[in-house]
């Protein structure tokens, strides 16, 4: 049983990274993709001066343009900014956390999971059994008292 069990604690774990990776690809790819976005439409930083007298113009993001046609708090608006291929400050906020995750995940995983073991190392042979441990099926003599 503890072979089994260790083959399939291996066996989850190498699920667990395959699917962080994949979503880890996604979320460096969609970073890419908005630093790629940035540098090509790079923000003026002169406002003027009726900018720099405005309300919340020290606010962080005060000269950066909202997307398009949404807000920036909206999941409906976030995923037509993700399809239109546009920035979206939820989308921005999701991904790093999502990053942030994923790295957690990837600790926890390291710390208590242990790796697969190399077939070729010492660890590979199979803990022995108990000699008096039978077929798994252990008869049991029942007495019913009325």
């Amino acid at each position: 049983m503890s072979s089994e069990h260790d083959a399939l604690v291996g066996e989850l774990r190498l699920l667990a990274e395959a699917v962080l990776d994949r979503v880890d690809r996604v979320v460096q790819q969609y970073a890419a993709a908005q630093q790629a976005g940035a540098a090509q439409d790079p923000q003026p930083t002169d406002t003027g001066a009726a900018g720099a007298d405005a309300p919340g113009a020290d606010a962080p993001g005060a000269g950066a343009p909202a997307p398009s046609g949404g807000c920036d708090w909206c999941p409906v608006c976030a995923i037509a900014a993700l399809v239109r291929g546009e920035s979206h400050e939820l989308l921005t906020r999701l991904a790093t956390q999502v990053a942030a995750i994923i790295a957690l995940i990837r600790e926890l995983l390291a710390r208590y999971l242990p790796a697969p073991a190399d077939p070729g190392g010492p660890e590979s042979t199979p803990p022995s059994e108990p000699a008096d441990r039978g077929g798994g099926f252990v008869s049991i003599p029942v007495t019913i008292r009325p």
